[in-house]
């Protein structure tokens, strides 16, 4: 097993002395390369950040990235997949590899180490690595042991024996128990008979042991890299018409869905590529709002796609990638309910087609919100995307169809004052109004800070102009003057 540890340097002078880094969160501190040094200041993981300053005001702490140290790591997962296929990221900056019958490939196991080590200094991480038979003990030697260690089983004992207790992993307060006890190397710990070992650090603390000198097992579940979900087809003559690459595209499509169905599996994204004999290639991808291995949709969604294709000389090679798939849901068929499950089917293949068609980002779905600001009531989300968490109810007052972004000023024939006015010119037309309803009061939310809203309270009557228009008409009372906005039409 062999561990790799990403350090935080702090300042370039203090990269090759024992140090404390002290972390940032919420106000919160962890202690990171905490040393012996550290140990006697007294910094332990949790403490507040006030309490750490009162104590040490010219104490150095970093601000922590928690999320970019998770995407740091994932990306390091992926590269360390080029040396064994069993790998697992540990609890704090570790990745952790099962190189056996790998190393060979890399010349020897000194060889893997110096090649590990090397390449992650060219892209910027100081690295320390361990390799031992267990995965404790890999993690002791490449934290607190040399910055390269290879330590066989047969030797596993005796080099450990200089390693402080920190190293087994014990836990905080096992850990400054045996210092306080003045254990503190791992031999001083073997030196002692079990039972009086057992007594002092407990159980959980012989189990470290154990598992550091390989006397029990440490289960290690090792991180699973998804199988690419590629169909590909190379054509001895080249296709040159669109009807021979539909034929082809539909039998990649029943490979694929075949292997998707295995597994209970559907289509959410797929990507098609197209190898040109001028070694010029031709992409497209389709998206569609449910998973499915319905192959007669997914063709009719590519079709628009090569009926506007060029295939030049002719079409070589083709390749099907499932880019994003999801588990398929299943449906219970209801009592006399077909009726809205064909809608729901149809409504969802219309979203698939518009959406492919001019953009995903171009339809867009509207659910409702908990707010009583008419703007603040709904919500875009991409149809092909779109939650439906919530589902529209009838609402207490009458809304409009449809709701400006901006409210439009109208003019006043005469000034009306806090009436509603008897005409109004709107769209350059002087129209007469007839009240229906109101007045609505709305007052603004006074714990946000919206523009549209610095006029204050808002009156809302729904007025019929002369044409037969419906009007959403608000008035502002304005300390110089009256003014009046249309905010929507009604139907």
């Amino acid at each position: 097993m062999l561990a790799s540890e990403r350090l935080i340097r702090a300042e370039p002078e203090l990269a090759h002395k024992p140090f404390a880094l002290v972390l940032r969160e919420a106000n919160r501190l962890y202690v990171s390369a905490l040393s012996g040094a550290a140990d006697n200041l007294g910094l332990v993981p949790g403490m507040s950040l006030s309490d750490l300053q009162a104590a040490f005001p010219d104490i150095l702490y970093l601000e922590a990235d928690p999320l970019g140290d998770a995407k740091c790591l994932q990306f390091l997962l992926r590269w360390a997949s080029r040396f064994t296929p069993r790998l697992v990221r540990g609890s704090a900056c570790d990745l952790f590899l099962d190189i056996a019958g790998a190393s060979h490939l890399f010349g020897d196991e000194p060889a893997l180490l110096k090649t590990i080590q090397d390449r992650l200094t060219k892209l910027g991480f100081t690295a320390r690595v361990g390799l031992a038979d267990t995965k404790a003990a890999a993690w002791g030697f490449a934290h607190y042991g040399p910055d390269r260690s290879n330590i066989g089983k047969e030797n596993l004992r005796k080099a450990a024996g200089e390693l402080p207790v920190e190293a087994l992993q014990m836990g905080f307060g096992p850990t400054i128990l045996c210092r306080q006890l003045g254990l503190k190397t791992i031999h001083a710990l073997l030196a002692l008979p079990r039972a009086t070992l057992a007594s002092r650090i407990g159980l959980d603390g012989i189990k470290r042991i154990d598992q550091f000198l390989g006397r029990a097992v440490e289960v290690t579940k090792f991180a699973r890299h998804q199988q690419r979900l590629v169909e590909e087809m190379q054509f001895p003559d080249p296709i040159g018409h669109s009807v021979g690459v539909e034929m082809a595209l539909e039998t990649l499509l029943t490979r694929l869905c075949a292997r998707l169905l295995s597994t209970h599996k559907g289509i959410r994204k797929v990507h098609l590529t197209l190898e040109r004999v001028d070694h010029a290639a031709l992409s497209f991808s389709i998206q569609t709002i449910r998973p499915t291995c319905y192959i007669p949709a997914l063709k009719r969604l590519f079709a628009r796609h090569l009926e506007q294709m060029d295939v030049g000389f002719g079409i070589e090679r083709m390749v099907l990638h499932a880019r994003h798939t999801a588990p398929l849901s299943g449906q219970q068929m209801g009592l006399g309910n077909r009726q809205v499950d064909e809608q729901k089917d149809a409504l969802n293949g219309l979203i698939d087609t518009l959406s492919n068609m001019f953009g995903y980002e171009r339809v867009q779905y509207f659910s409702p919100a908990d707010s009583h600001i008419p703007e603040r009531a709904f919500s875009r989300e991409y149809a092909l995307y779109s939650s439906h968490r919530q589902s529209w109810t009838v609402p207490l007052r009458k809304r409009p169809l449809r709701l400006f972004r901006k409210p439009v000023a109208v003019w006043l024939d005469k000034n009306s004052g806090m009436d509603v006015p008897e005409s109004i010119i709107w769209q350059n037309q002087k129209c007469r109004l007839t009240p229906l309803t109101g007045p609505e009061r709305i007052e603004p939310d006074w714990w946000r800070d919206d523009p549209q809203w610095h006029s204050g309270t808002r009156d809302y009557w729904w007025v019929q102009t002369d044409t037969g228009a419906l009007l959403w008409l608000y008035r502002v009372a304005d300390p110089a003057r009256i003014q009046w906005f249309v905010h929507g039409l009604g139907s």
